[in-house]
């Protein structure tokens, strides 16, 4: 009977920590709630508003006839399809596409310029139309995020960080690199735009499994078939079509011309790890939405501890927040909270009021001890979004104000040694006696049982979260070596170095505070500041010469080769090879050097011309500023003539990759045969199988055509 009153007791509680894993963890996240407009993601209310049979105007004819650089070849079904989406879109949702030109105006300049310096094609700048109206700050219901969408573990495979302090899909210079990267695997991966565009949206999984399946390559052929694809990917390449004719026709439809040049000049300046960006905005003189508005992508209004940063801010204020950068003491406090630790306070017990999780917490302040004094102050960071700053806390902490919810982080097990107790056990992990008596059911700090286990909860020691993906290109700072003093943990010793606990326990492959023996000799990782990816990506793609940038180096990583390094770093495979003596040979550990790819110093940025500063912000003369290269219209058809497909671009790496070792075979393909099906069943990479037999595109295969296989 006790045992299922027991039962009773807790099945509350239980329930309550699984609401907070659920509902009540989105509620915390006040800047990641869903925004996006109906029109954008509620499909199946746009197919119920979408009104067909309408007659067309002469201007939406001459709309619909227009060509871009991807060419689509439709059959009478599917351009009535598209015909209905641009009517929606310019009748129906007309405001809409109004705001989104509008909002979308600062951006184009540099998507436009980062298509063409991936050799895409100049039509894709109409893409976040239809993913988010061009809204930086937009969430979809399925915690897609950002001006492209992305999902954090996407967004996080194309180099994006995605934590606690920072969400770098809502930067629209970071996130918009990250979308062509991604676009250009996908055409790789398809040879089809109608393909690579449908992957976009519903993944490149579904649709392989789906053309697998039903032995299409046909998107149109697929997106016939209701129960193949969802109506969102079924209906996703019409009304990209629709938009995009729009967009080329604004002013045949009646709509205001874009801007070119309405967005601000922006420098960037490097900042340290945990810069108070609020106070940082207030000695630029902007209010803190407007320096939000320039850096959207931070989570809070302090930036990550532990890692150095680079903010956007107007050219006129660079010099200010140069100045404010050297001496930040100078300036009063904005961005972060005081609390006060009371006699009995732990680490736990502060995240738990202060709604901020423990690893961040100590991140914050790592110079402070494990074992806080009575009266010691401890910095909180406040959200940059200014709403809800007492419950902020990312996943389970957000869920943790009161004593039946859920740990804030996963509870771990310590294997008790000789001289331990219940008190220095609690001390070790930064818990409370109280609460590591209550996880192990005990009611008094009894003797603890020599090599027995014991629960300690929240234990903030093993809380790491995902490593943050650093940019290929920035070196490593030099490490030190640290032997294991008796009586040390992860906590002081990372603070004695000044790097993060997680930090110090990712560069020892380690995962708990069990790991960490007396005499143990670990190594301390450097603290080198990392390159903001995006930035010198706009050098690079608009049309100005620019200095030769000396070699950088990178260290290869299990699953690299050649040609996928070469990849990443916009590199010809035989430039790489060149470049490390010839060598083709790859071990994980390997340091190989990246021929001029070397990041460019913060002044230069980028050398666009010149586009007029905000009202009441002067622009320096000849000043480098970052984001508005001020193009004509004839610009943007030279865009779309000048830039070669990306079917040549990727038949061109994909013949100068080093051909892999081991026999050839011939393959007799058999009707209802795709491209990818193919490539699965022999375990090679389409783009390899496609460059091995001059394929040119996905959907070229016939039957009773015979491939050549080389096995790997």
């Amino acid at each position: 009977m006790g045992r299922y009153l027991l039962l009773f007791v807790l099945l509350p509680a239980f329930l309550l920590s699984a609401g907070c894993g659920g509902k009540q963890y989105d509620k915390s996240n006040a800047d990641m709630k869903a925004n996006l407009e109906p029109e954008l993601w509620d499909t199946s209310q746009i197919l119920k508003n979408l009104q067909r049979g309408r007659p067309l105007t002469e201007q939406e004819k001459k709309a619909l006839a227009s060509r871009g650089a991807i060419q689509f070849d439709l059959d009478v079904k599917e351009n009535e399809e598209v015909q209905v989406f641009l009517q929606y879109f310019s009748i129906d949702k007309r405001g809409s596409m109004d705001t989104w030109l509008r909002r979308a105006e600062p951006h184009l300049p540099y998507v436009r310029a980062v298509l063409a310096s991936y050799n895409l094609p100049p039509d894709l700048i109409a893409l976040p139309f239809i993913e988010s109206g061009y809204n930086t700050m937009a969430y979809s219901p399925v915690g897609a995020g950002g001006m492209w969408q992305f999902m954090p573990y996407t967004g996080r495979r194309f180099g994006l960080t995605v934590d606690w302090w920072v969400d770098e899909r809502r930067d629209p210079y970071k996130s918009t690199v990250a979308a062509a990267k991604y676009l250009t695997k996908l055409y790789q991966m398809f040879g089809d735009w109608n393909l690579a565009l449908a992957a976009y949206n519903a993944g490149e999984g579904k649709i392989s499994r789906v053309m697998a399946a039903s032995g299409q390559c046909d998107f149109f052929d697929i997106a016939k078939d209701p129960k193949l694809l969802k109506d969102e990917t079924r209906h996703y390449v019409p009304k990209f079509l629709a938009v995009l004719k729009i967009f080329q026709n604004l002013e045949t439809l009646g709509f205001k011309k874009v801007n070119w040049q309405a967005g601000p000049n922006l420098k960037e300046v490097p900042a340290p790890g945990g810069t108070d960006l609020a106070a940082l905005a207030q000695a630029c003189g902007m209010p803190w939405e407007q320096f939000r508005d320039y850096n959207p992508g931070f989570r809070r209004q302090v930036s990550p501890p532990d890692m150095t940063v680079n903010v956007y801010v107007p050219v006129a204020k660079e010099q200010v927040a140069l100045a404010f950068l050297q001496n930040p003491g100078n300036y009063p406090s904005s961005g972060t909270q005081v609390l006060t630790a009371q006699a009995g306070d732990t680490w736990w017990a502060i995240a738990r009021r202060s709604g901020m999780p423990v690893a961040e917490l100590r991140q914050l302040n790592a110079s402070l001890p494990e074992t806080l004094p009575p009266g010691q102050t401890v910095r909180v960071a406040l959200s940059a979004s200014g709403a809800d700053n007492s419950a902020l806390a990312e996943g389970p902490d957000a869920c943790a104000p009161k004593p039946l919810a859920a740990a804030p982080s996963k509870p771990i097990k310590h294997r008790v040694s000789k001289g331990d107790s219940i008190d220095s056990v609690a001390r070790k992990y930064g818990v409370s006696t109280k609460d590591l008596l209550a996880a192990n059911k005990m009611k008094h700090a009894g003797r603890l049982t020599l090599g027995s286990w014991i629960v300690v909860p929240g234990a903030p020691a093993p809380a790491a979260p995902a490593a943050k993906p650093a940019p290929a290109l920035a070196e490593a700072a030099p490490s030190a070596a640290h032997t294991v003093a008796k009586g040390e943990t992860f906590g002081s010793i990372a603070a004695k170095y000044g790097v993060s606990t997680q930090e110090l326990m990712a560069a020892n492959n380690m995962r708990s505070a069990k790991d960490l023996l007396v005499g143990k000799r670990l190594t301390v990782p450097g603290k080198a500041a990392k390159n903001a990816p995006a930035a010198p990506q706009l050098a690079a793609a608009l049309p100005q010469p620019a200095p030769a940038a000396a070699s950088a180096s990178y260290t290869v990583k299990a699953g690299d080769t050649l040609h996928s390094i070469a990849r990443a770093n916009s590199l010809d495979p035989k430039q790489l090879i060149a470049a490390n003596g010839g060598k083709t040979a790859l071990r994980v550990g390997d340091k190989i050097n990246l021929p001029g790819k070397a990041a460019p110093a913060p002044a230069h940025i980028a050398a666009a011309t010149q586009a007029p500063a905000p009202k009441g912000l002067p622009q320096p003369a000849a000043a480098k500023t970052f984001g508005q290269p001020a193009p004509t219209p004839a610009a943007s058809k030279a865009f779309a003539q000048a830039a070669p497909q990306p079917a040549a671009a990727k038949q061109q790496v994909a013949e100068k990759q080093t051909k892999p070792a081991g026999k050839s075979v011939n393959y007799k393909v058999g009707p209802g045969d795709t491209l990818w099906g193919i490539a699965k069943k022999f375990n090679v990479d389409p783009s390899s199988l496609m460059a091995w037999n001059n394929i040119k595109s996905g959907g070229a295969l016939q039957a009773g055509a015979q491939l050549t296989i080389h096995s790997q």
